[in-house]
């Protein structure tokens, strides 16, 4: 038996799941490799298929990548380049953003009420000052 938690509350409820159970979905392992936080950082958005940058807000981030809602929808698999502003808390600093500059390539678009959420994934990163 393994002593990692996650592994031990996996093979116990797989024990007392009911019959049928799978067929539903009902019982959905979390897939996800990051542990996600819910932050709402400003990011643009640079795609080539829109003549414009599409600005938003993320509603949650890990190390892998962020979530976020658009006005305008993407392609699966479509690379984009975005910038996503951090707050620094180091009283010292001049700078009280940083830029994180990314290339991330979308990798699930959801149809929403009124906009769309995008799924992306960082391929790519630079850290750099924000323009004060």
């Amino acid at each position: 038996m393994s002593a990692n938690p996650l592994e031990l509350f996996t093979e116990i409820a797989s024990l007392n799941k009911p019959a049928g159970l799978e067929e539903r979905n009902a019982f959905r392992v979390e897939r996800r490799k990051w542990t996600r936080s819910k932050v709402h950082w400003p990011v643009v958005l640079f795609s080539n298929q829109v003549a414009e940058a599409i600005e938003t807000i993320t509603q949650n981030l890990s190390s892998g990548g962020f979530y976020c809602l658009s006005k305008t929808s993407f392609t699966v698999g479509e690379n984009v380049i975005c910038t996503l502003r951090v707050p620094t808390h180091d009283p010292h600093r001049k700078e009280r953003e940083r830029l994180l500059e990314c290339r991330v390539r979308v990798v699930r678009v959801e149809a929403l009420d009124e906009c769309f959420g995008l799924a992306c994934q960082m391929e790519d990163y630079r850290v750099s000052p924000a323009h004060t």
